[in-house]
């Protein structure tokens, strides 16, 4: 990536953090507080753990919208089954197994248990589990798991940042480990902003989560993915 051009971007970015647009996607936070206060894999009432940590009093579009509902189908599961469930989640927050593999097989899990669900349960009124979704549900899970490594994922959001920043090569396809290692990359160009950093501490809210998290590195990325593009010509 090109340094003049993070650079440029971050030097936006903590005038943007700042208005009405930016504060639309402080919920994140709350929810990341909400699921290190309450979720706990080894609950014996994980259904319940579950639903009081992906929460959010505010705004819960980052997991609940018109048609798209994983919240519910997941606390379905989980009431059904939550032995294999919990089996689901220890191997995705276990850190020291390969990350690309552990998301895969996530959703492989809830798919299976959602499709013995369904066999099980023919007359509930749930058409899909929703977690075969570009991994949105997955790195929101991450996130609120280890809040200094994960952000909320998207391939166009990864797509549009190495684009708008530089990068040599734009991965083709979904590529979570690279968006992880991005969100590290780049935290650096934010943390030696004092002024950045004075602004994201007066926007946090009391119900947000007030530690490290990637989510600082998220909103710069979402900044850069809504600001506007630069003429072909200056490019490069």
């Amino acid at each position: 990536m090109q340094v003049p051009k993070i650079q440029k971007a971050v030097a936006e970015f903590k005038v943007w953090m700042m208005t009405e647009e930016a504060r639309e996607l402080l919920p994140l936070w709350e929810t990341q507080k909400n699921w290190q206060d309450h979720f706990n894999v080894e609950s014996k009432q994980l259904a319940e753990s579950y639903d009081a940590a992906l929460d959010s009093k505010t705004n819960r579009r980052h997991y609940r919208r018109g048609g798209y509902d994983p919240k519910r189908s997941m606390l379905a599961i989980l009431e059904w089954e939550p032995d294999f469930a919990r089996d689901a989640f220890r191997d995705l927050f276990s850190e020291d197994r390969d990350l690309e593999g552990r998301i895969q097989r996530f959703v492989f899990y809830i798919n299976e248990l959602f499709n013995r669900y369904r066999d099980a349960k023919p007359k509930a009124r749930i058409p899909t589990h929703y977690h075969d979704d570009d991994y949105n549900m997955v790195s929101l899970y991450l996130m609120g798991q280890y809040p200094e490594i994960y952000a909320p994922y998207s391939t166009d959001l990864l797509q549009t940042v190495c684009r708008k920043l530089g990068a040599k090569d734009v991965p083709p396809a979904a590529d979570f480990p690279r968006y992880t290692k991005l969100l590290k990359t780049l935290r650096p160009f934010l943390d030696k902003d004092e002024e950045l950093l004075a602004n994201y501490r007066e926007s946090l809210r009391e119900v947000d989560y007030q530690g490290d998290s990637a989510l600082l590195v998220y909103w710069f990325f979402r900044y850069v993915e809504m600001a506007t593009p630069q003429p072909a010509a200056a490019a490069e």
